[in-house]
């Protein structure tokens, strides 16, 4: 078989890389090719047998001429390839390849991957939505909630598929070290992961608890506002943002607590990497539905409403003061590698892919 993935790009993402996983499982029995936009700068590895068509080699300034130049270049690599099947993920690249598939008609399914309410909340995404995805034949969505946002039609040939945990968390470490008394984060310095409620929670319990510090792992336009408003705190010696980290697995492991203060998420991989690490865990119940869908509260994590400080500093509180609590929510919270674990996922995926083409080929 040969499929045809549709992405931005292939940097660091948790949409890409859940393709990457997809991609390098496929080539082993199917032809793969990806398609993106922009220089490649591939921050996941790919098996040397996938094929990347770049769109943007020769770009041009003006937004709707370099995306009709796109339009026309994934209409010739559609003719040229006849891929079986194509999976876009994200909405701009999937309104281009239900364009240019048009009048071609090859089984596209849609994965969408964030919360729709932000998605498309402009004008224009959501004219695009309402006009280009009933065109397209599935889609796989990350969350029921998520799926609820779309009309019954999309509904109807729609699937829920989680995201897979990288395979590097499915191996626990022999020598099991002391947690340190150290809360983590990991997401980007953008509003939406919202860390400034983190930092202002944070800096009421080290008054009450001043063992802990906090350690932010990203990187954002926020970065200068974010670190003002710690020194602002006077938490410069107790609040860190630390920047990409290349060895997250071994900082989650290090650590007692992990928080995530998202305003709205799709399935967040970073709760699913602290989970498999055995962190204890503290999420915002947000839209749409991802971290509701992986935690059983007070069972394998802890959630709190969104933008919450006191609520927030409660459950942390609560982990602090409740390390045998805090130990059996993180043991639990490891079972999450089973559930999730690539090949199962993968399972998932061949499994919809088949039922796509069958019901074409009628």
């Amino acid at each position: 078989m040969k499929i045809m993935f549709c992405i931005s790009s292939l940097s660091k993402g948790g949409a890409e890389r859940v393709i990457s996983i997809l991609a390098n499982k496929l080539i082993q029995e199917n032809e793969i090719e990806i398609i993106i936009n922009t220089k490649l700068n591939k921050a996941y590895e790919f098996d040397d047998r996938i094929k990347i068509l770049e769109l943007d080699k020769k770009i041009n300034t003006n937004p709707l001429l370099r995306n009709m130049a796109r339009i026309k270049l994934i209409n010739e690599e559609l003719k040229k390839e006849k891929p079986d099947i194509i999976i876009s993920f994200l909405p701009m690249p999937s309104f281009r390849i239900l364009y240019a598939n048009r009048k071609i008609k090859i089984p596209i399914i849609i994965a969408d991957r964030n919360d729709p309410k932000q998605e498309y909340k402009s004008c224009i995404y959501k004219f695009l939505m309402r006009w280009l995805y009933p065109k397209a034949d599935g889609f796989v969505f990350q969350t029921n909630e998520q799926k609820e946002y779309f009309k019954k039609e999309i509904q109807e040939k729609s699937t829920v598929i989680f995201n897979p945990i990288k395979e590097e968390f499915l191996v626990e470490e022999n020598n099991k070290k002391e947690r340190e008394n150290v809360i983590v984060s990991v997401g980007r310095l953008v509003e939406q992961k919202n860390q400034k409620v983190l930092i202002n929670t944070f800096s009421k319990i080290a008054k009450k608890y001043p063992e802990y510090n906090l350690k932010i792992f990203g990187e954002g336009n926020l970065r200068e506002e974010l670190q003002k408003q710690i020194d602002d705190l006077n938490m410069r010696d107790k609040i860190c943002l630390c920047g990409v980290c290349d060895n997250i697995k071994e900082q989650l492991e290090k650590a007692k607590i992990f928080v995530l203060p998202s305003n709205y998420e799709g399935m967040p991989n970073a709760l699913i990497e602290a989970m498999a690490s055995g962190c204890s865990v503290i999420s915002t119940d947000c839209p749409c539905g991802g971290p509701r869908e992986l935690i059983e509260n007070y069972k394998n994590g802890i959630l709190v409403p969104i933008n919450n400080e006191q609520e927030l500093a409660n459950k942390i509180e609560y982990l602090i003061r409740n390390e045998e609590s805090a130990k059996e929510i993180g043991e639990n919270a490891k079972k999450i590698k089973e559930k999730l674990n690539p090949n199962n996922i993968l399972g998932q995926w061949k499994s919809y892919i088949t039922h796509i083409l069958e019901k074409e080929a009628k």
